[in-house]
């Protein structure tokens, strides 16, 4: 169905320290500060891959699409600053995921205080993500977002807090004199508005902060080492949803490949080799995104071109080189102070003041239901949807009033929706949610849960620059935090019903209620009050799935583990794919993080060499059962003509499950193969 119920919208190492187990971290003497570093910063990234292979991926909603391998890697990112004169300090962690999860939030913030005591709380941990679909699901504890995986997966589940805690201590040993700046341009013409039918609706005021009704604000968080930068955060609002519900393939779509060309192809940095390059870190996170597709063509997997592994380098190279020509510049220092607040809201029922409303009176929010375009999906971006449900229906479903019973106060405070799918008292979906504001000096990060539109966006923007006396060029909107609520539109766009509108849980005032919560919120961290957490959400405690779990390896009778059954050819020239076939594992056996399943190697002075690993965005993992219990391994390389010529050779590790309580590794090595000149 859609970012999974997001439409699809609905996207080092540094490398990481062992020991999650707490760890006494001596600070830099702060008297070696110079004016120019008045901040201690520290970066760390660590891998997160889940389970590759059989298991349901979260974003479109579509059971059929179930992991065959990788494309590229996914990473936890984690940026760290302490102000030495107050002993504050926030850490964002920025996941290549589609969100972060009510789930992830609460396991990390209990691992981060149990390895850090009185060093962090709930105030100053925020927790983000890209918002890739192309990602192993089963995070979330609520029933929803575990459909296409059957429930929920420990193993990626894990993968995403261990790397996370990974990334952590790498930041916290990381951590040095400098100072965090802020740079700042317009991109346009990336993405698209895929729902104009509703934006165009908005009011004037809001529809001039954007350009063709898609947001063009793009901004980048620097922190900075006498000046010269160490790592950023870059927030620009389009969903990583080049690669369609048809991908199998674990990646990180247009926003990784941003983070790639600036780490590998800028610095040298290649995640499948632990301190590679001079360990500067790039992470593409979001912003209000709701409406903004990258298939430019407004069809899934379309635009600019009908390659949808060209569209993410496309769009992700747009991305990169708007950040790149902002670095050429020095960055603004963001001022003094660091701070943060965060409460939870109960969206229900929500009286909404009528400062908030636009209707010049209060109102209330409803009990929380999907409607019919939710069955749909994005038809701009694809997804699970059935086609005889469309965007901007109306009509109530017969499947929801049937299972769900709306009351007639149900769809009455929902309408002009269709109703089709209840939260089941929490079950379901989340309905107390969080709402975070993180100071860096006179910037703003507005944390929130959902899917905003570009207009939603700009609202909240124009809300916190007068709330807080700044310009709005000092806040940044994120998405897709600490949790997962589907998405928010204005009270016009809510009206026509596209599929943003239908998937606006609490009706059409939900925009007006995170606005009244970014004012509680925003008001307490102004007046350097406390904020209370508020009653967090029950946790519906998951049932765990079977979906990829390996029972045991045989390879079929006659070939044995690693064997090449299908070598490359001798030579390659042009824009010729090399491509290998190994009898193999599966590969959620041994998920290899921080590592690669297979390597490319270049032949140089007598000694195979290390060339490229399954992080490469030229390279393709593909596994496919054989028989009963066997695997094929399937490894691409499409050479790109920057490649200089030589011989190479494919070198595949596996690791196989001979028994319940016994695996085995291995290797399989192709013969050589020349890459000609071009």
């Amino acid at each position: 169905m859609h970012a999974l119920f997001s439409r699809p919208a609905a996207a080092l190492s540094i490398a990481a320290a062992t020991a999650l187990a707490p760890i006494a971290i001596a600070l830099p003497d702060t008297a070696a500060h110079a004016a120019d570093n008045p901040y201690l910063v520290g970066a760390g990234a660590a891998d997160i891959t889940g389970e590759p292979a059989e298991v349901g991926f979260m974003g479109y909603g579509d059971s059929s699409q179930k992991g065959s391998g990788i494309h590229t890697r996914q990473y936890a990112r984690v940026f760290l600053v302490v102000d030495p004169a107050t002993s504050k300090r926030n850490v964002v962690i920025v996941l290549d995921a589609l969100s972060a999860w009510q789930s992830l939030r609460d396991e990390l913030v209990r691992r981060i205080q149990a390895a850090y005591p009185g060093q962090f709380g709930e105030e100053n941990i925020m927790v983000t993500a890209s918002h890739t679909h192309a990602t192993p699901g089963g995070i979330s504890h609520h029933m929803l977002f575990n459909v296409t995986t059957l429930g929920f997966h420990p193993d990626t589940f894990n993968a995403q807090v261990e790397g996370s805690m990974k990334a952590l201590d790498a930041a916290m040993k990381d951590l040095a004199p400098g100072n965090v700046t802020v740079s700042r341009s317009s991109l346009t013409q990336v993405g698209r508005n895929r729902s104009m039918a509703a934006y165009t609706g908005n009011r004037a005021e809001l529809r001039k902060q954007l350009v063709n009704g898609v947001d063009p604000t793009d901004m980048t968080l620097r922190l900075e080492r006498n000046g010269k930068t160490r790592a950023v955060i870059n927030w620009f609002a389009i969903h990583p949803t080049s690669l369609t519900t048809q991908n199998t393939l674990v990646s990180s779509d247009n926003k990784g490949y941003a983070e790639y060309l600036l780490e590998h192809d800028d610095h040298g940095v290649d995640r499948n080799r632990a301190g590679s390059g001079d360990g500067f870190i790039a992470a593409f996170a979001n912003s209000n995104a709701g409406d903004v597709t990258p298939n430019t063509n407004l069809r899934a997997g379309s635009g600019p071109t009908d390659d949808q592994f060209q569209n993410v380098k496309i769009q992700g190279a747009k991305q990169a080189n708007a950040v790149r020509a902002q670095l050429r510049s020095s960055g603004t220092p963001v001022g003094s102070g660091l701070d943060g607040r965060i409460t939870y809201v109960d969206m229900v029922n929500q009286e909404v003041d009528a400062r908030f409303t636009g209707t010049g009176k209060a109102e209330r929010t409803c009990s929380a239901f999907l409607g019919v375009p939710f069955a749909r999906g994005s038809e701009e971006d694809g997804g699970g949807g059935l086609p005889i449900f469309h965007e901007g229906q109306t009509t109530q479903s017969f499947l929801g009033r049937i299972i769900f019973a709306p009351t007639n106060a149900q769809r009455a405070c929902q309408s002009p929706k269709g109703l089709m799918v209840a939260d089941m008292n929490g079950k379901l979906m989340q309905t107390v949610v969080p709402v975070q504001i993180m100071r860096f000096g006179t910037y703003y990060i507005l944390g929130l849960p959902g899917e905003m539109t570009g207009a939603v966006g700009a609202q909240y923007r124009l809300d916190a620059a007068q709330l807080f006396g700044v310009d709005p060029s000092h806040i940044i909107v994120q998405g897709y935090t600490n949790a997962y609520t589907h998405y928010v539109t204005t009270v016009e766009e809510y009206q026509s019903q596209q599929y943003e509108g239908g998937v606006t849980l609490y009706g059409p005032y939900t925009m007006a209620a995170y606005r009244q919560a970014l004012s509680k919120v925003g008001t307490a961290l102004k007046q350097n009050e406390s904020l209370p957490l508020g009653t967090k959400p029950w946790d519906p405690h998951p049932v765990t799935s079977l979906q990829g779990k390996v029972v045991y390896d045989k390879p079929v009778f006659g070939l044995k583990y690693g064997q090449v059954t299908v070598q490359p050819q001798d030579a390659y020239a042009g824009v010729q794919e090399v491509s290998a076939e190994f009898v193999g594992a599966h590969p959620n056996n041994n998920m290899h993080l921080d590592s690669s399943y297979f390597v490319i190697e270049k032949y140089n002075g007598g000694r195979w060499e290390y060339f490229a690993g399954d992080n490469h965005p030229d390279t393709f993992f593909e596994w496919q059962r054989s028989g009963v219990a066997g695997s094929k391994v399937t490894v691409r390389w499409a050479p790109t003509k920057d490649v200089q010529p030589g011989r190479f050779r494919i070198r595949y590790m596996g690791d196989a499950k001979v028994s319940a309580s016994t695996m085995t590794s291995f290797e399989g090595v192709t013969r050589p193969f020349q890459i000609m000149r071009r």
